[in-house]
């Protein structure tokens, strides 16, 4: 049995207990121990006690006694001394349609189109900032603050509330906080990528890859077997919330790093038509949404000609 089976086994017998008769001051007292020991117990409990109590119907079955067989409440199967007997299976097949039918209900999506912002407040105070062409999922429950990076970049302002930590999953990560501000942005290539505007996040990984804490003005950079994690400057952290403004700030990049930057937030899309272009180095602060004054500033800058004559793209070609 792995650990999490094993809360998960504990949380359904405390459960069973607490539901069956009226607890004693001892029976609370060694349930607020376990419950304190491990936040994990709490949040395990708390779903648990959340999908058992918001069915009427499920209680209505119900024994006269009030008994109920612990081991029908773990939704990993039927483990327990009326596995033959069909009023157990309805009993169980409601429990585990109600937790995940509570779980299913209890997400909230979030979705994004190329070169849109939304900006999502939170029912804690908690406040997301949503990149061009990202989608996330996010669950608000009692024991934990939970979001799903499916694609894209967010950025978080994290109410405090250390009884309730908010956890931010993208791609092989986890990004733990209680009350910061951070981004997170999920590449194409799976990579994840993490910055610290405020206080200190925790990243947690599917690989045996440990790493400390990432503070205020650090960046962190997940790789199949390490983390990377290096220092960034009050100005380039500033360049690189730029989008939660519908700007894009360059500060000497590359053309080809930049023409790839505004790609993010176009469905007409910037080309480069000859190589000698890519590495020349631009600076400005453009919209983000806003290719053609980008090219043109370009063509001011370096003589580039400039080619607008296809719908899809606008193609940079060397004088």
């Amino acid at each position: 049995m792995s650990a999490a089976e094993k809360i998960e086994s504990e949380a359904s017998r405390w459960l069973a207990a607490r539901d069956a008769r009226s607890p004693s001051p001892e029976d609370d007292a060694a349930f607020d121990r376990w419950i304190d020991e491990d936040i994990r117990h709490r949040v395990a409990y708390l779903k648990l006690e959340s999908a058992w109590h918001r069915s009427d119907r499920l209680r209505e079955l119900q024994p006269l006694d009030r008994r109920i067989d612990p081991d029908l409440l773990r939704p990993h199967g039927m483990r327990g001394r009326w596995p033959m007997a069909m009023a157990a299976s309805v009993v169980l097949a409601l429990v585990v349609a109600s937790v995940f039918l509570a779980r299913w209900q209890a997400w909230e999506h979030y979705e994004t189109p190329v070169g849109g912002f939304s900006r999502i407040v939170l029912e804690d105070g908690s406040v997301i900032d949503l990149n061009t062409n990202s989608e996330l999922r996010v669950r608000m429950g009692r024991g934990n603050r939970e979001v799903q990076l499916v694609r894209g970049e967010g950025r978080f302002q994290v109410a405090h509330d250390t009884q309730r930590p908010f956890v931010v999953s993208a791609g092989d990560a986890a990004v733990r906080a209680v009350g910061t501000a951070f981004s997170v942005r999920l590449r194409e290539s799976a990579q994840v990528e993490v910055l610290v505007a405020e206080g200190a996040v925790q990243i947690d990984t599917t690989h045996a890859v440990q790493a400390p804490p990432v503070r205020a003005g650090e960046a962190a950079v997940l790789h199949s077997d390490h983390i990377a994690v290096s220092r960034v400057e009050p100005q380039q952290l500033e360049r690189r919330f730029a989008w939660t403004s519908g700007q894009i700030q360059l500060r000497g990049e590359t053309l080809e790093d930049a023409v790839n930057e505004f790609n993010r937030y176009n469905r007409r899309q910037l080309r480069l038509a000859d190589a000698s272009l890519a590495d020349l180095r631009v600076g400005g602060t453009f919209s983000a949404t806003d290719p053609d004054s980008f090219a043109a500033a370009v063509a001011s800058t370096f003589g580039v000609r400039v080619d607008a004559a296809q719908p899809d793209a606008i193609v940079l070609r060397a004088p």
